[in-house]
């Protein structure tokens, strides 16, 4: 899992505003970084990231969502909805593992009566969702990558007092 960027060139004695700022720019930084490319599929590892930073992100945009008035509830709305994407996503790569496993455990005890057709038919389908959840997020992100909505999400978590 990749760790968050760090916050830099913050001291106590810095106005509240420019603090505010950094974070939610930092945040949106590290959550950009890890699928800059939507052109080109996304490994697992990045789609992964890609949903803990914008896990940090939302929730440094909710708790600081006080000192910005309304500007940050599209950027909050589109992160749950992203992370519900990718949290579904996530998912079904769990539950296909596990179901991966029990199935490669039965063909090695070569259980008599068991059928391993179903468990394969379950896998399929899990594959079958994930690719289909994957389709729906890429669409949105590649939304979100765009030049102009990038900017306009800079210019959301810029100066608060605005």
């Amino acid at each position: 899992m990749a760790k968050p960027h760090k916050i830099k060139n913050v001291s106590a004695d810095d106005p509240l505003e420019d603090v505010v700022e950094r974070i939610l720019g930092t945040r949106l930084k590290e959550f950009y970084s890890h699928w800059p490319d939507p052109q080109r599929p996304a490994t697992f590892e990045q789609i992964h990231d890609l949903r803990i930073a914008g896990k940090r992100l939302r929730y440094s945009a909710e708790s600081l969502r006080e000192l910005y008035s309304d500007q940050l509830s599209l950027l909050i709305d589109i992160l749950k909805r992203s992370q519900d994407l990718l949290g579904e996503i996530q998912d079904c790569v769990t539950q296909r593992h596990l179901i991966e496993a029990d199935l490669k455990r039965m063909k090695q005890q070569k259980k008599e009566g068991s059928d391993l057709s179903l468990l394969e038919k379950i896998i399929a389908e899990y594959d079958e969702r994930q690719a289909k959840l994957y389709t729906q997020f890429r669409e949105i992100w590649r939304g979100m990558t765009i030049k102009q909505f990038r900017r306009s999400l800079k210019m959301m978590v810029s100066d608060p007092s605005q």
